[in-house]
């Protein structure tokens, strides 16, 4: 006996709708609540430390590498001005290149020191102005305080 050609195209596509009804539901509870395509324990143990210890080791490069030009830039700059108060009478002797900030008081220079904010050169036994940048252009070169003062001094110096 033949089958009939209603009952194969019948057949087929009882076939046919079954194959995908069951793809669709295999497809279909993948990535579900109950079953994660991917586990939040494989994030916590497994992704999440990985990451983090490719963020610390970028971190402490670029700590290093920070570190390093800020030391070579300290170690090309000079250091800072360094506050001083002078009392009557006291005596300040500047090393070759540095610098004074003369910020208040009286005092006089005993030896000529450079003036860069007037572009001048105060002669020795001169009055220092206030607010006023000076220049010691050779060593053992002093002011003297003939009131309490204070100045900024950048560079080598002594107190006596």
């Amino acid at each position: 006996m033949k089958p009939s050609k209603w009952t194969s195209r019948l057949a087929c596509t009882i076939l046919v709708v079954g194959t995908i009804a069951g793809v669709a539901l295999a497809a279909g509870t993948q990535g579900s609540q109950s079953d994660p395509l991917v586990t939040l324990s494989y994030l916590n143990e497994v992704a999440l430390p990985g990451l983090l210890k490719q963020v610390d080791q970028k971190l402490d490069a670029r700590e290093s590498e920070l570190t390093q030009k800020l030391q070579s830039a300290a170690g090309s700059s000079q250091a800072s001005f360094a506050a001083v108060e002078l009392s009557a009478g006291k005596t300040l002797t500047l090393s070759a290149g540095a610098q004074l900030l003369f910020r208040s008081g009286a005092a006089a220079s005993t030896a000529a020191l450079a003036d860069t904010t007037d572009g001048t050169t105060l002669s020795g036994a001169g009055a220092l102005t206030a607010n006023h940048l000076y220049l010691a252009t050779g060593d053992g070169q002093s002011v003297t305080a003939s009131a309490a003062s204070t100045v900024l001094v950048q560079g080598s110096y002594s107190l006596k």
